[in-house]
């Protein structure tokens, strides 16, 4: 493909700044305050709650996928008579 020279010089430029984005020093991460790692801590387990209650709901719902989606999604038949 043929590129105009502004194309070009723009490409050129924004490989630069990338290659200066990635060898730039990386600013080390004093240590955290206790405040923050209970915060931590309690994102994790309600993630961790959240899941074990849906995965324990599952399994006593017994929730069939196929099955439950044609019910849905079926027309009701009823009897005429």
């Amino acid at each position: 493909m043929l590129y105009g020279p502004r194309i070009f010089l723009a490409r050129q430029r924004a490989g630069q700044e990338m290659l200066a984005r990635i060898s730039a020093p990386i600013a080390l991460v004093g240590p955290r305050s206790p405040r923050c790692r209970i915060s931590q801590v309690l994102k994790t387990a309600m993630a961790v709650a959240l899941l074990g209650g849906g995965w324990l709901a599952f399994h006593v719902v017994q929730f069939h996928v196929p099955t439950s989606l044609l019910e849905a999604l079926m027309p009701r038949l009823e009897a005429k008579g």
